[in-house]
């Protein structure tokens, strides 16, 4: 039997910023969708995803990772049902992964207090959520504290590498070696 991962899904999400991940992954996890809403999610550029799971069925010690893709919507994503969910995760150090804006919803979930962390905001939106961004923001492409891993919205290749390189996706050098781009072909 796969391992697990999770993927949130809400309307808008920046679908870009997660594929290179679940290409890399999906080889190896059983990568699992879900929605607070039901039926299809419109991602940013007009994709229709379908979740596979409901949240009601997600028990987090079934998973070894959440991911949380960003986009414009992020900022809205405030449901207690979800930002529980989160802190359930964060509290079984259980691995969590956001990109993007995708860190604003670990913001409003109280996970980032203590913690460093990376987002992509412009200064009006940093305004907005000062009160949810408690952590020690770092302007790095990809920042790691604990179980946690936010990456910039365009360094999501590296963010794709790094979640193989954690949840041990590359069987070989070579092969990440081919991921990052210095194949000998």
């Amino acid at each position: 039997m796969k391992k697990k991962v999770l993927v949130y899904l809400y309307p808008q999400f920046r679908e870009v910023e997660v594929m290179t991940t679940l290409s890399i992954i999906g080889k190896k996890y059983e990568v699992l969708p879900f929605s607070l809403l039901p039926g299809t999610v419109t991602s940013e550029c007009g994709l229709l995803m379908q979740p596979t799971i409901k949240m009601k069925n997600i028990s987090p010690i079934d998973y070894e990772m959440l991911i949380i893709p960003g986009g414009k919507q992020a900022f809205t994503q405030g449901n207690p049902r979800l930002l529980h969910l989160l802190q359930v995760f964060n509290r079984e150090n259980i691995k969590i992964a956001a990109i993007g804006n995708g860190a604003v919803i670990l913001g409003r979930a109280g996970i980032l207090n203590g913690r460093s962390y990376t987002v992509s905001l412009r200064e009006d939106e940093f305004a907005k959520t000062n009160s949810w961004l408690n952590g020690t923001y770092q302007s790095k492409q990809i920042v790691e504290d604990k179980n946690l891993l936010t990456a910039k919205s365009h360094a999501y290749i590296d963010f794709g590498l790094t979640i193989g390189d954690r949840l041990q996706c590359f069987d070989g050098l070579e092969e990440y070696n081919f991921y990052k781009g210095t194949s000998s072909f």
